[in-house]
């Protein structure tokens, strides 16, 4: 199984991006940067390409679309240039399955509601890891033929360098937060004012290499305000496990690096989804 892996920095802040189709105005490709789940980019049918340029070469190993509607059916390939023009092609992944993994079911949501309930744990996470390659344009292909909702659509887009460290997460807790109010009323029977639904996810880091270091204390040293996205269990064949230890969200709290027989390190996250 694949160590953890995580993206700190989004190379799509330096990138120009365009898409082959966008539902209207309001849902343009361009909502694609805002790191919330409030507002959308919007394909008008089943499938799309994303196009990102960048003015120098990119080191890229990670795509990912968070807070998306697609199903199960939901496909993705990255197709990677040399060169700005898009002429010398150095990157294929081919047609991989987006999330292969059905969206978690919502009580009392329709199958094609629960789809885009993303503040209520809806919804899903596309990914696509593959070999390090540097590039100055790629393509993004995604179609969802079997999608519940007839079109495309996904709140942020992630493109960067994973790291994945040598000695891989000792625990990791995943936490599902409810902010629903209970109450009591005047009977004495409960109620319940309902509130939205979030996750949290608690890692312990309990042996860092000398090597893995460096990538470690540039992600701690990033302000708290950049989001990162984290696998726990990337590439897992059991794609429930990977769909349910996955997150796009911003660190909490600081962490401490410790120092541990001369050689090793050891340190906390917790990421709060966006």
């Amino acid at each position: 199984m694949n160590n953890m892996r995580v993206v700190y920095d989004n190379a799509l802040e330096r990138a120009q991006l365009s898409a082959s189709s966008e539902a209207s105005p309001q849902m343009a490709a361009a909502k694609l940067r805002i790191d919330d789940k409030d507002t959308l980019w919007r394909a008008a049918g089943k499938t799309a390409a994303l196009t990102l340029t960048w003015p120098a070469a990119e080191v890229l190993s990670c795509c990912a679309l968070a807070f998306c509607n697609f199903s199960p059916t939901a496909t993705i390939r990255v197709r990677g240039y040399s060169d700005a023009a898009g002429t010398a092609q150095v990157l294929d992944t081919g047609v991989q399955p987006a999330c292969p993994a059905p969206a978690v079911r919502l009580r009392g949501w329709a199958a094609a509601q629960a789809a885009s309930a993303y503040a209520y744990g809806g919804g899903a996470l596309a990914r696509i890891w593959f070999p390090e390659v540097a590039v100055q344009r790629i393509v993004v292909d995604v179609a969802d033929p079997g999608s519940l909702q007839g079109y495309l659509e996904a709140a942020c887009l992630i493109v960067g360098r994973y790291f994945s460290a040598r000695y891989n997460a000792s625990d990791a807790s995943m936490t599902s937060v409810d902010t629903t109010e209970l109450y009591r009323k005047a009977s004495g029977a409960q109620g319940a004012d309902p509130g939205f639904t979030y996750r949290r996810l608690s890692i312990d880091l309990s042996r860092v290499s000398p090597a893995d270091r460096g990538s470690v204390v540039s992600l701690l040293r990033n302000s708290r305000g950049c989001p990162v996205l984290i696998s726990v269990f990337p590439g897992s064949q059991d794609f429930e496990l990977e769909r349910d230890n996955m997150i796009y969200g911003r660190r909490t709290k600081d962490s401490d690096i410790s120092t541990q027989y001369g050689l090793n390190y050891s340190t906390t996250l917790e990421i709060e989804e966006i």
